[in-house]
């Protein structure tokens, strides 16, 4: 009789910390799902990385121009440049300029009375009803859209870093 409330109470035990493992499992898998594709956010000492869900704001159009002077007008979700800032403690009013950065190493830069221009920047993460695309086929991403511009060069895809001065 023993031996069996020994063997339940071990059973028990097993099944407590498979339950706990799993759920650390599960937390840990979904944070980091959660993170894929998110762009870094330096401004002095604050790093922040910001996940592509939070970038899902807003529903807008705007007209591009690329390199040969061709214009389009495409319907985008995201989240103005400024906005981005301030919701994670970056205050638009103090920033001099602006680099960004793509996971291929292409970077651009604005500056600070760009970054406050109302309508100018924005870092998108939907395309004519299209998630923007990651750098890894298939997996999600976000893009910088400076509208204004008399080309689209600034205009950085696979967004991946955004460090403001």
């Amino acid at each position: 009789m023993k031996k069996q409330q020994v063997w339940i109470i071990v059973c028990v035990c097993v099944l407590v910390a498979a339950t706990v493992g799993l759920g650390l499992y599960m937390r840990t898998t979904r944070a980091e799902k959660e993170l894929e594709g998110a762009i870094t956010l330096k401004a002095g000492e604050k790093t922040v990385a910001v996940p592509l869900k939070a970038l899902d704001q807003l529903a807008f159009e705007g007209e591009t121009v690329n390199g040969k002077g061709d214009r389009s007008t495409h319907a985008y979700r995201g989240i103005e440049l400024k906005d981005l800032l301030e919701s994670n403690g970056v205050k638009a009013d103090a920033i001099f300029a602006v680099t960004v950065e793509s996971a291929d190493q292409y970077t651009a830069e604005l500056t600070g009375d760009e970054l406050r221009e109302a309508g100018r920047v924005y870092v998108v993460v939907e395309m004519d009803g299209k998630p923007v695309p990651g750098i890894e086929e298939g997996k999600p991403g976000a893009q910088l859209v400076v509208f204004g511009d008399p080309n689209s060069r600034r205009n950085v895809r696979f967004l991946s870093i955004i460090q403001c001065e």
